[in-house]
């Protein structure tokens, strides 16, 4: 006789008081996406979908409801888990829940992992983790990349809005932008939301292009912005750090001292959002 097995959690539903005012929160607070909505005769259900896991969540409001609040401590549900990918995901989390006013703990450490808590409007706990057996994958890489990783609470498409913003206040120049996603869409092929934008300034990066000409295989300057982590609504900015291209072209520090301020670039885009 064949094993019986199952490879996942196919959906999850929950029972709410206000079934528009939960899919309200959860389309703002966990980025999912509304399908649907569906009238029974005795509950309305709308049925929402998280793209990048393929989670897809049902909000039920029955007829009768007693308007008790979610209470963990009775038979039946005690907390829902999202898992994350990264133990830094969880303070690009806490940074979007503060700035949209959704109470939380802070995120907590353990032996086994990392957790962040919350509850939705109808109390029911929700937790971010980040399990230590699944590994953090940035500490399996070698140390010196040379590159520089900055955190953003806000999804691909707003960081690089932002980060465009800033360059161009700057009286720096934005070349374009190539969405990878997009690319892999169109061939029928699923990739995180990952671009990158061309930004440059010839003032800054004509000079040591005429000091060292095979830099211009590294200008003008790529700024890759990719979402943190699969279910994550926050998004990692990456970019060469401007010493480590001293040291690989023959360069000074003086020499390369325009392109250094991408980094305080993006620090100030980024600081913006936090602020908010």
């Amino acid at each position: 006789m064949e094993e019986a097995g199952f490879f996942g959690i196919g959906h999850l539903d929950l029972s709410v008081s206000d079934v528009e005012a939960s899919a309200a929160w959860y389309e703002q607070v966990l980025g999912l996406r509304r399908l649907r909505r569906v009238d029974f005769p005795q509950r309305a259900m709308i049925v929402l979908r998280h793209d990048s896991s393929g989670l897809v969540v049902g909000l039920n409001q029955h007829q009768g409801f007693p308007g008790e609040p979610f209470d963990e401590r009775h038979a039946g549900l005690d907390h829902v888990g999202f898992a994350v990918g990264r133990r830094q995901d969880l303070d690009v989390w806490q940074g979007r829940l503060a700035a949209l006013g959704v109470e939380h703990s802070p995120v907590a450490d353990t032996e086994v992992g990392s957790a962040l808590v919350f509850r939705d409007p109808d109390h029911i706990q929700l937790e971010l983790w980040w399990s230590k057996s699944a590994g953090d994958a940035p500490t399996a890489l070698p140390p010196d990349r040379g590159i520089i990783e900055r955190s953003s609470p806000l999804p691909v498409d707003e960081t690089v809005r932002r980060l465009a913003d800033a360059v161009t206040a700057a009286g720096a120049t934005v070349f374009g932008t190539i969405d990878h996603a997009a690319g892999a869409r169109s061939v029928g092929l699923d990739m995180p939301e990952t671009q990158v934008l061309i930004v440059g300034n010839p003032a800054a990066g004509t000079p040591p292009m005429l000091a060292a000409p095979d830099l211009a295989l590294e200008l003008p300057t790529r700024l890759l912005v990719r979402q943190a982590s699969p279910g994550a609504l926050g998004s990692t900015v990456v970019f060469s750090d401007s010493t480590t291209l001293a040291r690989r072209y023959g360069l000074s520090s003086e020499q390369v001292a325009g392109l250094a301020t991408i980094a305080g670039l993006v620090d100030r885009a980024l600081g913006e959002t936090t602020s908010e």
